[in-house]
């Protein structure tokens, strides 16, 4: 990996002092084969030794500077391999002195040497020294194990604040930090083309920044630098996405007229929140280049509409549009939909799925489906991961959307685009992956929110509940049910954990398993509870993803029309599900599930009049990540807040994908600390010529 704001500095570390041919060995595997790689290998923590504190103000496990004289020397354990050494402060350790009685006793401390002979000659008694640890108390005495003996003159590790690395196998932080120091002192002089930008907004140079975070002069610097690295980074990524941006293609002739005469049809008008966002996408769709777009919105904000007047927005081009769903229940949801709003317009819509293919609401033959394409005879296909295949052939590509874009790669996502470079791209989701939400605004990801909900809907009222507490739960629900409303139950996972073969040892027990193994929290067992036990004067019905397509949607239309009035299931039903009597939903296990997710299954209830109800029920341990899930479903109920939260809790993952050659790596930035600075960055570069700045490296 090259370096990438430094990327002036190629000489090798060997060139740095104390670094030898082993040195360099051990820093190539934190990635630093040049000095440029070595000064981006930043500090994770500092620790601030500019003072000496005296024995008698040590606190406990507080990192220290200490000074003192070595009193006395005693091997210990077994073969007498480890060193214990008793520190006292500088004079305080001269004979007599602890003889009288009536004098207090001297402060002391002891370091333990466990393993290191080495040093008892550096720790001789009579020998002064200097030393940071963080000591903690062992009786009446303070004692470190680990610590770091400052030689005399050391300034890269003593009288400084100083910093702490992450460190792989062999490294020493003493050494690292000495090679950091000459490396830094090699930056004086050293440009970047990004130092005309810093100083526009009162930064300091990259280098002069690079410099102070890796030895600040003082604490109020360390902030100050790494916003100027930060911005170098965030305007380097967006000038190499600039210049990765797909070929320009003949602007688009089509004005919008088509979907203006679907919407003049409906039996209802488009919500100011629906408007805004079909011109934002149609400006897009009309530009000169290609546009990827985030379309974010609560679940129920009416995205599905949105994205099918887009549609007729690109078939009015004469192009062609792949739609692109994870379930086959939401794939028939959306044909259904098109069939409704689309057909009436002239526009050929059809289905491809794994289970088969269908033309308008009749099924065909899977290949003359997929002869009509390539001929151009359908307008709009819908379908799940089967319409990634490769035989799958349009005959003039213009619009992807992908609905419910968190349970897809980011692989799956670019597949058709990648044969069709000129397309357009339309992600849809109430709950944007991190990576989606960073590429928004880091990246080359539009984003268009719909924030407005249908009148009248009122928020679920979220529940988190232990697992023993199961019987309040069930209690409510039958409230539920007996005032005429639906209930999901959703279970992590569809049976039982296999059980091992007669005679196999046992598997080690998993604490995250322990409470689905004593409470048969899946979905079969659920259901066989429920139907039997909990509720048998309650019909219910059983969906999971290893059924048969026929099976699940008898089972989802059964629920939908009333016949059911529990459907137990796993996380089949959180997309694509659209039940307006449904009033409430229990997922067990729910730590298990991610914030997206949670999110998604949430918004299967209160979809009409009535109240809606969510209880989380969990399992415990309770892990510290899983109760910062749990709490943010249950303070909020804002998608865009959720997504945010998920954002700061989980970070935003690899930002550009599988390391596409050419876009640098930030090593800094991160959201959405930096979310100021990120827009900054791409108002920038999106004003400055295509040629400008360096060229991103390989």
């Amino acid at each position: 990996m090259m370096a990438v704001l430094l990327q002036q500095l190629t000489q090798g570390v060997t060139s740095l002092p104390g670094v030898g041919p082993a040195g360099a060995r051990r820093l190539a595997a934190l990635g630093a084969a040049t000095v440029g790689e070595l000064l981006e290998h930043f500090p994770r923590a500092y620790e601030d030794r500019r003072r000496i504190t005296p024995l008698a103000a040590l606190v406990e496990g507080q990192p220290a500077v200490v000074r003192g004289a070595i009193a006395a020397q005693h091997w210990f354990g077994p073969r007498a391999r480890h060193l214990r050494v008793t520190l006292t402060e500088v004079g305080a350790a001269r004979t007599g002195r602890a003889a009288d009685p009536a004098r207090p006793r001297a402060p002391s401390a002891a370091l333990l040497c466990f393993g290191r002979r080495y040093l008892a000659r550096s720790l001789a008694v009579g020998t002064v020294v200097t030393v940071a640890a963080a000591f903690h108390r062992r009786g009446a005495e303070w004692e470190a194990a680990g610590f770091e003996l400052l030689p005399a003159g050391d300034r890269a590790n003593a009288g400084r604040i100083i910093p702490i690395y992450p460190l792989s196998e062999g490294i020493r932080p003493a050494m690292l930090r000495r090679a950091m120091l000459a490396a830094c002192e090699g930056l004086a002089g050293v440009a970047t083309p990004w130092d005309g930008y810093c100083r526009r907004h009162a930064l300091p140079p990259v280098a002069e920044a690079v410099r102070t975070l890796h030895f600040p002069a003082c604490t109020g610097a360390i902030e100050r630098a790494r916003t100027a690295v930060a911005y170098a980074e965030l305007l380097q990524l967006q000038l190499a996405l600039r210049r990765r941006r797909p070929p320009r293609r003949p602007e688009r002739r089509a004005r919008g007229a088509l979907p203006a005469r679907i919407a003049a049809r409906l039996q209802f008008a488009l919500t100011r929140g629906q408007d805004q966002a079909l011109r934002e996408i149609g400006n897009g769709l009309r530009a000169a280049l290609p546009c990827a777009r985030l379309l974010q919105g609560d679940v129920g904000c009416g995205k599905t509409l949105v994205a099918l007047l887009a549609a007729a927005w690109v078939v009015e081009a004469r192009e062609q549009v792949a739609f692109i769903v994870p379930t086959e229940l939401l794939a028939r949801q959306h044909l259904s939909s098109a069939c409704r709003i689309l057909a009436p317009a002239g526009i050929e819509v059809a289905l491809l799925t794994g289970a088969g293919a269908a033309r308008g609401g009749q099924s065909v033959a899977r290949g003359e489906l997929l002869a009509g394409l390539r001929r151009g005879e359908v307008d709009v296909l819908f379908g799940t991961h089967a319409l990634l295949q490769d035989e799958v052939v349009f005959a003039r590509l213009g619009l992807v959307v992908v609905d419910e874009q968190h349970r897809f790669g980011v692989l799956q996502r670019r597949h058709l685009l990648q044969r069709e470079a000129r397309a357009d791209l339309l992600l849809m989701t109430a709950t944007p992956i991190p990576r989606s939400l960073a590429m928004t605004v880091y990246g080359d990801l539009e984003r268009t929110v719909i924030r407005e909900l249908p009148p009248g809907r009122l928020p679920v009222r979220t529940h988190l509940v232990r697992r023993a507490n199961i019987g309040k739960v069930y209690h409510r629900v039958r409230a539920e049910l007996a005032a005429g409303g639906q209930v999901y139950v959703v279970a992590p996972r569809i049976g039982a954990p296999a059980q091992p073969a007669v005679g196999a040892p046992a598997p080690v027990p998993d604490a995250d398993d322990a409470d689905d193994a004593a409470a048969a929290d899946n979905a079969e067992s659920l259901f066989a509870a429920l139907h039997d036990e909990v509720y048998p004067e309650f019909p219910s019905g059983l969906i999971h993803g290893a059924m048969n397509e026929l099976d699940k949607h008898a089972a989802m239309e059964a629920f939908r029309c009333g016949a059911l009035s529990i459907l137990v299931a796993t996380t089949v039903v959180e997309v694509g599900v659209d039940v307006a009597n449904a009033t409430g939903i229990v997922v067990f296990g729910a730590e298990r599930f991610g914030l997206a997710t949670l999110h998604q299954l949430r918004g299967r209830v209160g979809r009409g009049a009535r109240q809606g109800y969510a209880y989380l029920v969990y399992g415990e341990p309770l892990s510290e990540a899983g109760a910062k899930r749990l709490r943010a479903m249950k303070e909020s109920s804002d998608g865009f807040e959720i997504a945010e939260r998920d954002l700061g809790q989980r970070g935003p993952g690899q930002l550009l994908g599988l390391r596409q050659a050419g876009l640098p790596e930030l090593r800094v930035a991160e959201l959405p600390r930096d979310l100021p600075l990120a827009l900054r960055a791409r108002a920038q570069i999106a004003g400055a010529a295509p040629a400008a700045g360096p060229a991103p490296c390989a």
